[in-house]
């Protein structure tokens, strides 16, 4: 301001009438570029103000949409809501707003929003601007994913000592209620593989074998015996089998009651052949076996980058038989190695195992944890539960980790 002092000065030392006009006209001049930059100071700010409520905004919306399948107007009257408590009561210091558009792409995952800003002028109403008129908008994106779970659970006769089988119940059933909650839509769907020394499958027995079996089934023999391949090209095997479990697979279901009705009925019998029932919880998520379940039921290929595919694996002692190729053990891990490959997510539970010191129970979490994917923190999924609160913590983890893993890159 040293300039206007100087022309203050030879104002006050210079009586003629051009060097007042000038003074004049340049405190004129400064008064307006002052006044613009306060009144547009004020827009700037409410316009940062407006566009980060429209983006909370926006993403409460899209939440809603998509997880709560609002509709049109209930999206509406969502944003509404959050816009007027984030904005309104004096919050954008005189400045208003109207004109709330909103634009809903239930299938993209998008909403869009957009409304004017009026903020109330100062200095431009003296050239006839009694506000400053902004349009803002935004625009976002909330997709979930849909998890296709395999549970893959033992009901072997080791599973009726020390309450275990109850206890596994009571842990699946948590895990259900995390990935199917009452409160939400069921987006989620879970399939059920129980084992012991085979795997009842149950109206699909006759289908699977190329009728050779009406009920129970064992691994599949020959080069598809470590794959996916569909049963139809490559039927799975028979045998006369020990046990055959009275509980049946479950295709891929969203009906939370039904899954853990069908869990709380199992009954612990049989010996353990734990890669027969890994390769059903890989069938009951492989879109190359979706023609033989339900429609409802029928898994999502695995190049749907809107699906996450996983398998629990839960047992509580060493795999111990088999009837094809090699022994169990040998036989889960080339089926783990090529579930994986797939990227399907393999947790591993084991149950008691760390209690005892044999060589079978060692051998056994050698080859959960071998099986485990990795958990991306150098570490495996891997799960050594050593009583019922273990269980049910690890079941609602894998089901937490699950569930955070849902939403969209």
């Amino acid at each position: 301001m040293d300039w206007l002092r100087r022309l203050a000065r030879r104002f006050g030392a210079d009586q003629s009438g051009t060097i007042a006009i000038m003074f004049v006209l340049a405190l004129i001049v400064l008064a307006c570029v002052v006044g613009i930059a306060i009144d547009m100071g004020r827009a700037q700010s409410a316009s940062a103000e407006v566009v980060s409520s429209l983006d909370s905004a926006a993403l409460a919306g899209a939440k809603g949409m998509v997880e709560d399948e609002l509709n049109e107007t209930q999206i509406h009257d969502l944003i509404a809501r959050h816009l007027a408590a984030n904005l309104g009561g004096g919050k954008l210091r005189g400045a208003t707003y109207s004109g709330l558009h909103v634009i809903s792409d239930p299938a993209q995952g998008t909403i869009q929003i957009d409304i004017d800003v009026h903020v109330p002028a100062t200095f431009t109403r003296l050239f006839h601007a009694p506000s400053i008129n902004i349009h803002k908008f935004t625009k976002t994106t909330y997709k979930l994913k849909n998890v296709e779970l395999a549970m893959v659970l033992d009901t072997t006769g080791s599973m009726g000592d020390f309450n275990k089988i109850n206890e596994m119940k009571a842990a699946a059933a948590q895990a259900i209620d995390i990935l199917l909650p009452a409160s939400k839509p069921p987006l989620n769907r879970i399939a059920l593989a129980p084992f012991s020394d085979s795997v009842n499958a149950t109206p699909y027995s006759n289908a699977v074998s190329g009728g050779l079996s009406s009920d129970c089934v064992v691994e599949r023999p020959g080069a598809d015996a470590y794959t996916d391949a569909s049963s139809t090209s490559s039927p799975v095997g028979t045998a006369a089998v020990g046990s055959c479990p009275a509980q049946t697979i479950l295709p891929l279901s969203n009906d939370a009651a039904t899954l853990k009705t069908t869990v709380n009925n199992y009954i612990e019998d049989g010996g353990t052949a734990g890669h027969i029932g890994l390769a059903w919880g890989w069938y009951l998520i492989s879109p190359n076996w979706s023609s033989l379940w339900p429609a409802v039921s029928a898994p999502k290929p695995y190049t749907d980058p809107m699906a996450v595919k996983a398998i629990l694996l839960m047992t509580d002692g060493m795999f111990n038989t088999a009837y094809f190729n090699d022994t169990s053990p040998n036989q889960a891990a080339a089926l783990c190695d090529a579930i994986k490959a797939q990227n399907i997510k393999l947790f591993t539970i084991g149950f008691e195992l760390a209690l005892n010191t044999s060589p079978d129970d060692v051998n056994a979490r050698n080859l959960l944890t071998a099986c485990a994917s990795d958990d991306g923190a150098g570490g495996k999924e891997f799960y050594d539960a050593t009583n019922g609160t273990d269980l049910s913590n690890a079941f609602k983890r894998i089901a937490g980790k699950l569930a955070a893993l849902r939403l969209a890159d």
